[in-house]
């Protein structure tokens, strides 16, 4: 955004020592003096609004593209969806980029909240077992949404299943999608 306040009208020279200087001079300046901090109290209002507010612990940058840059250090965030039990949980994408299930029973894992169509989103998955056998995670999309899983994928495809291993076991899964959710990309990254 260029800047849109007007510091040139204001007259530095005014008024002039020594002389009987216009009252006019005076409320020129005046106004010129009001007038740019009413565009600066807009600007900087804007920027608070709708950009990257330094002083704030999050930033909402509302879709902002950011291009031909460097970055010395970007984390994404840790989410621990904590332990779930038998039925189903969404998997809210808007909590971070990694998230970590611990597993009590069976269970639906259902993502949701992918952004709008045209971009891109992932998100990994550690799914942790917590007794000796093992359970299974059946993953599903909210609004019908279709799982693509890869050649060779070691769960079920029809519903899409992961075997979740014993207690320490995490099973790592990676889901991503370009069209809001309605295709969803899988890919088993493995047991550690």
């Amino acid at each position: 955004m260029t800047s849109q306040i007007n510091y040139s009208a204001i007259n530095i020279s005014y008024p002039v020592a020594g002389v009987d200087n216009n009252s006019q001079g005076f409320r020129d300046n005046f106004a010129a003096i009001k007038a740019a901090l009413a565009e600066t109290y807009t600007e900087i209002s804007s920027l608070q609004l709708n950009g990257l507010d330094v002083t704030q612990s999050s930033n909402n940058l509302q879709g902002t593209i950011f291009t031909n840059g460097l970055y010395s250090q970007f984390n994404g965030v840790f989410y621990n969806a904590g332990t779930v039990a038998a039925g189903g949980v969404l998997i809210n994408i808007d909590n971070g980029p990694v998230q970590k299930i611990t597993m009590s029973a069976s269970s639906t894992l259902t993502f949701s909240n992918w952004p709008v169509a045209g971009r891109y989103s992932v998100i990994k998955l550690m799914l942790i077992g917590n007794q000796s056998a093992g359970y299974t995670a059946t993953l599903s999309t909210v609004n019908s949404g279709v799982l693509k899983t890869p050649t060779g994928w070691s769960g079920g495809t029809s519903p899409v299943t992961v075997a979740v291993g014993n207690t320490g076991k995490y099973e790592m899964i990676e889901a991503w999608t370009v069209d809001g959710g309605a295709t969803v990309f899988l890919k088993n990254v493995g047991e550690y």
